[in-house]
This record gives C-alpha cells, structure tokens and sequence, in this order.
C-alpha cells in the first residue's frame, strides 16, 4: 500500500492543476465570448465580411529574462570573447554571471533553454556555427 505522504503529495498537485485547468477554460470561455462580440460588431458594419479570412495574431510569451535584442548582443559578445568554441552551457554560465543573476535549478533549466533557442537562431541565421557536440551538449562559434 502506497505511503500515506505520496498519495498526500499526488493529490495536492492533482488538487493544484485542476485548479489551473478551471481557472484557464474560464479565462478561455471569457476570451472566446469577446471574439464573438467582435465578430458580430464586424458583421454589424460589413455583413458580408469574411471573418475566416481573419488570422488569429500568433501569441508569444514574453521573455523573462531578457530585453528585446539583448540576448543577441550578449550571447555573442561571449562568444567571440571566448578563445575558443564554447559550450551552451557555458554560455549559459557566463551569462547568468553577467546578468547577476540568481536562479534556482528550475529557473536555471528555462534560461539554458532560452540560450539553447536563440543559439540555434543565430546558427540558421548564419551568424554562428556549431562546431561538435561534447555528451549532447552543442559547442559554438563565430561563423566565419
């Protein structure tokens, strides 16, 4: 039989999500309800309007941790200082320490995640190369 904790445990993060579930099918019954108010506020003006045709604007979370464009500048700006090519996490390290910043293991996993996105940019963008790869983990360099 399971350990009282554990099932104590399981059940306050069940109790916890389902909380969160309710809270976002509401926020999204209310958002959906405004979008028809919208669409019949259109079709009031313009019957014949196609509302279809209307793109839903892609929805993008905002970064927590950088400035718009500041990621690049820094993220580059420790790689071309490095005499070498620089793993991600390195550049993840260096740029915590920059930053001053103080994360834990959970916060520390989403900001290598972001350095990990926008050096994989950079690399499609032409602007660096990834050189090899040590235990799965990417190094990187300036392209030439």
């Amino acid at each position: 039989m399971a350990e009282t904790h554990v099932i104590s445990a399981l059940t306050a993060k069940r109790s916890e999500l389902a909380g969160l579930a309710e809270f976002h099918q509401k926020e999204i019954n209310r958002i959906t309800e405004e979008v028809r108010v919208l669409d019949s506020a259109i079709k009031l003006f313009e019957p014949d309007y196609r509302i279809q045709s209307i793109r839903p604007k892609r929805y993008q979370r905002k970064n927590e941790f950088f400035k718009h464009g500041e990621a690049q500048k820094l993220l580059l700006d420790i790689i071309r200082q490095s005499d070498k090519p620089i793993s991600t996490i390195t550049i993840a390290e260096e740029a915590i320490r920059r930053k001053g910043l103080e994360l834990d293991k959970k916060q520390f996993s989403a900001f290598k995640s972001t350095i990990g996105g926008a050096l994989i940019r950079y690399r499609s963008a032409g602007i660096i190369v990834e050189t090899s790869k040590d235990k799965g983990i990417s190094i990187w360099d300036i392209a030439k």
